[in-house]
């Protein structure tokens, strides 16, 4: 009794190890040593069944020897062919994990060029900025200590708020620009919407968006590298595109968030520049980069004059 109760959960187990061995044939990129070794498995399994029928049909214990032996032979061969072969696995395995610490190296490489362009920009920002303002603001009061005139010292005392008063507020936009104070009160939706407002209102390009999300926030990572693609996506468009709209629509439906990004400026071949070698800056090889870090899907649709669309997918 104890001998049919052990076969029968034998048989069980091996049933589940062998649809679980068949199941990861596809995980092995089908493999022939896997799938070699999985029907090894499954005729394992088939044989501790058969093992199981001269409990129930005792006329056919002869017939099950032969076919018990006959499996036997084909499962060893099999197992030990796959096993001979199974180099194959860890060849891939390997290969697999060379891709993955490439992937992680290009994620960390934009992310580390993506830090270098904002610190050259503040850098950029407070030299061509505040430098000029506070120089001013310094002369002037040189001037007023010097000055006998009331007259011209009000003079100097206004122009020397007026120049402390723009510091003031060059300051505020190079904040800004660092950790935008929309982004981290109002959510992406909010962000995104500001920024393009202002780059509408400062060039002569028309900026369309459209969301569902101005009630919904989500991971502050995710927030923050969307947003300044979004930023990037932009400038690009200005800088190279030659577009007069640009059109956003940021939707969620459930856990998934969409970002459609189009401009109808004069495209440019997209193998052709994903098969350049990047260049410095944040360029198309850095955003998409920037996007597996948070392992978005991206697909980029450009041809040259028929502007470019962007779609972008996000499981949240």
């Amino acid at each position: 009794m104890i001998t049919l109760i052990a076969l029968i959960i034998a048989i069980i187990l091996q049933f589940a190890g062998a649809l679980v061995a068949i199941g990861s044939i596809r995980k092995t990129k089908r493999a022939i040593s896997w799938v070699l070794l999985s029907i090894g498995f499954l005729l394992m399994a088939i044989q501790r069944f058969i093992e199981f029928i001269p409990y129930v049909w005792r006329e056919w214990e002869k017939d099950v020897a032969a076919i018990n032996t006959w499996l036997g032979i084909i499962t060893s061969v099999l197992i030990a062919v796959g096993i001979i072969l199974i180099r194959q696995i860890f060849d891939f395995l390997k290969k697999a994990e060379k891709q993955r610490q490439e992937a992680d190296k290009k994620v960390l490489n934009a992310v580390i060029q993506a830090e270098e362009k904002e610190r050259r920009r503040l850098a950029k920002d407070l030299h061509d900025g505040m430098g000029p303002l506070l120089s001013s603001a310094k002369m002037a009061i040189s001037s007023l200590m010097q000055q006998e005139n009331e007259e011209e010292k009000r003079k100097i005392i206004e122009n020397t708020d007026y120049v402390i008063s723009e510091a003031i507020r060059s300051l505020k936009e190079i904040s800004n620009n660092l950790s935008p104070h929309v982004l981290d009160n109002f959510g992406l939706a909010s962000a995104i919407k500001s920024f393009a407002s202002k780059i509408a209102s400062m060039h002569q390009i028309n900026v369309h968006f459209e969301s569902n999300m101005y009630d919904f926030r989500f991971d502050y990572n995710s927030e923050v590298i969307l947003y300044r693609v979004v930023c990037e996506l932009i400038n690009n468009t200005l800088k190279h595109a030659q577009a007069s709209n640009i059109q956003i629509q940021l939707s969620r439906h459930k856990k998934i968030i969409s970002l459609s990004y189009f401009d109808d400026g004069k495209g440019f071949d997209v193998n052709e520049i994903l098969h350049k070698a990047p260049v410095e800056g944040m360029g198309l090889h850095n955003i998409i980069n920037r996007l597996k870090s948070i392992k978005a899907i991206v697909n980029i649709d450009s041809e040259k004059g028929k502007g470019t669309h962007i779609i972008i997918i996000v499981n949240v």
